[in-house]
């Protein structure tokens, strides 16, 4: 199975293209569409997800992130092993949230299957698409290039904690306006955001309607909603802090 995270959108031509690169080589691979919508250029929100989804799949499962506003720059196209799954893209810091040790990575800068000629603006199709159908054929990552270190580079807000309030930020909305955050999930007392204090919910329908909360959310992080309607246009805070 090969699953894609990218921002490319459904509006233009390069998903499909990108599919029709590995089905090119390997016809029978099944292909998994994570989202294309991650915002333009933002590498966290897509390294949000990516660490989020990748253990719902099946063990030998590749992934190809294509969220790369370096793309055609110094910055390194890779493939990696890491636990029993294959990673593709570029290192700018999208593998970083997956990557919780040091992962087995090579350079896969100039491989044997890039196509030609190679364009300096979708590296998805002639780099990254051809590399992730041959590691489905072959269940290695080793001939595509030398071995390289694994750099982090991701700037991910880090909370503080002061005895019982813990500083927070909000790091992207989703599709409902949910702000996530960079706290895992505790059951706090109350938020407080942009001087407003934030009751804690069970789930979104346990607030009163168009009221604003904060939640354990799916993806193992504190959220802040508002029940039946967007707390992205609740406040532009990007600040906060938890009473605990």
């Amino acid at each position: 199975m090969i699953a894609m995270i990218t921002d490319f959108g459904t509006d233009d031509p390069y998903v499909g293209i990108v599919k029709g690169v590995i089905l090119s080589v390997e016809k029978n691979v099944e292909i998994v569409d994570i989202t294309h919508n991650i915002d333009s250029y933002d590498i966290l929100k897509g390294a949000f997800y990516l660490a989020c989804s990748y253990r719902y799949f099946p063990k030998e499962t590749i992934f190809v992130g294509v969220i790369d506003p370096g793309v055609g720059s110094s910055r390194v196209p890779i493939a990696c092993k890491y636990e029993d799954y294959f990673f593709v893209g570029p290192m700018n810091g999208l593998f970083d949230m997956v990557f919780e040790s040091a992962p087995f990575c090579v350079d896969i800068s100039n491989h044997p299957y890039i196509l030609k000629p190679t364009s300096n603006t979708f590296h998805g199709r002639d780099i990254f698409a051809p590399a992730c159908a041959y590691i489905h054929k072959l269940k290695s990552i080793d001939f595509l290039g030398p071995k390289i270190s694994y750099r982090y580079s991701l700037d991910i807000p880090k909370p503080a904690i002061k005895e019982d309030v813990i500083e927070g930020a909000i790091l992207f909305y989703d599709k409902f306006g949910n702000a996530i955050t960079n706290i895992k999930c505790v059951k706090p007392k109350y938020a407080v955001i942009d001087g407003q204090k934030i009751e804690y919910f069970e789930y979104f329908a346990e607030a009163p309607k168009n009221s604003p909360g904060i939640t354990c959310g799916s993806f193992g992080y504190l959220e802040f909603f508002v029940n039946r309607g967007s707390f992205k246009d609740f406040t532009n805070a990007k600040s906060f802090k938890l009473v605990i």
